[in-house]
């Protein structure tokens, strides 16, 4: 069944968040491609997992590597889209790759230009929960960018934040395997099965 809106699934680094997460059919799957990131994903790693899947983009997830380094390890990569936290690194790498998201904060927002080549902005609040100054000024921004709410999600919450902000959707967080091959997927599980549509659902 489809997810009633877009999602992304982030910092996945096991087999078995990979094949739950492109069995629940969520959009995209991304990986930190950082050595020295602990969920960072070799080629090798990143081979092995993507061939157990099928229907989901990959996402590159950069934080510290520079642009240089970021177009070197892309390289050994096949993903879809690249996601950085620097609005100069947007820049300096559209040239090279037309698929780009963005992470920021709301407050953040207010000072972000408007015309940046991204096809997503991830924005997070500055707590657990957001607050009404922080989903009124996403609200604003709602018609400039596709918008991933990356904080303050539960399953009891996304449908009055996704109608409160206009955002496109939400990024989640994978997590480590408590040991291999086995997972507790309480949290993200909860989300993506509030999520959920039946097949006579046509909204």
């Amino acid at each position: 069944m489809a997810l009633k809106t877009f999602v992304k699934v982030s910092s996945v680094n096991n087999l078995s968040d990979a094949r739950y997460c492109a069995g629940m059919e969520v959009n995209q799957i991304g990986f930190s491609l950082e050595e020295g990131n602990e969920s960072y994903i070799s080629p090798e790693k990143f081979s092995e997992l993507t061939e157990w899947l099928s229907g989901v983009e990959y996402v590159g997830e950069f934080e510290n590597y520079s642009t240089d380094k970021i177009k070197e390890a892309l390289q050994n990569y096949d993903v879809s889209f690249v996601q950085v936290i620097d609005a100069q690194q947007v820049k300096e790498l559209s040239n090279d790759f037309s698929a780009l998201i963005l992470t920021t904060t709301a407050k953040e927002l207010i000072d972000i230009d408007k015309n940046l080549p991204i096809e997503y902005l991830l924005v997070s609040g500055n707590g657990n929960e957001w607050t009404e100054e922080e989903l009124d000024i996403i609200h604003h921004f709602k018609d400039t960018y596709q918008i991933l709410l990356s904080s303050g999600v539960d399953e009891n919450n996304i449908e009055e934040l996704l109608q409160k902000t206009g955002a496109a959707g939400i990024a989640l967080q994978g997590g480590n395997e408590l040991r291999p091959g086995y997972k507790d997927y309480d949290e993200l599980a909860d989300i993506l099965e509030s999520l959920e549509m039946d097949d006579l659902d046509v909204s």
